[in-house]
């Protein structure tokens, strides 16, 4: 099946990129396609251990980088808000209610990790994520959705060039951005953690 990009994420030629997962001594590094992407993050964050929490990583605005930025060299900076001490059900309600705006927003970078055990999800830019755990708990989940373990995987990353570029960009579903997500936790408990350079 043909590779496909999400709503915020264009690149030019993505003929080499498929839907793959790779293990090493940190746990796995998966792309996934664009039809597989929020279910398989969703079936993820369903084994991590709870107590569990969820972040959300979104961009600073022009405003904010205009006071954090003090030259044109200096790196941008992202907010990243966090929601602790959730359930497993909160999570899956994070997934059903905020998934599909969440994993096609192509700037914004979001996971879920447990708080009494080393476990994390990140998902990443350009349709990445980054499993940290016990391998043979989470790959069930590659397996199930018939993603291949391969040695070396090919993603979005490594086809970008001159040549062949790409752009992120937020995207709005049915009124809403990612920053409306992190407005909407509040009440939940979700705060503002701290501000970074982008890396």
């Amino acid at each position: 099946m043909a590779f496909k990009l999400v709503q915020g994420v264009d690149v030019d030629n993505i003929e080499n990129v498929h839907s793959a997962y790779s293990v090493d001594e940190n746990g796995i590094y998966a792309v996934l396609s664009a039809e597989i992407y929020k279910k398989a993050v969703a079936e993820l964050a369903q084994r991590l251990c709870e107590p569990v929490f969820f972040f959300l990583e979104i961009p600073c605005s022009l405003e904010e980088e205009k006071q954090l930025r003090k030259n044109k060299n200096d790196p941008y900076h992202y907010n990243i808000y966090y929601l602790d001490n959730c359930t497993i059900p909160v999570a899956k309600a994070i997934m059903e209610r905020y998934g599909e705006l969440l994993t096609n927003d192509g700037v914004s970078r979001f996971g879920f990790g447990s708080h009494s055990s080393d476990e994390e999800i990140y998902c990443k830019g350009y349709q990445t994520v980054s499993v940290y755990g016990d391998v043979n708990k989470f790959k069930a989940v590659f397996e199930k959705e018939n993603i291949p373990c391969e040695a070396e995987i090919k993603t979005l990353w490594d086809v970008l060039s001159y040549e062949n570029t790409g752009t992120c960009s937020t995207v709005e579903i049915n009124g809403e951005t990612v920053n409306d997500i992190a407005e909407n936790l509040k009440s939940e408990g979700m705060y503002l953690a701290d501000t970074a350079e982008e890396k």
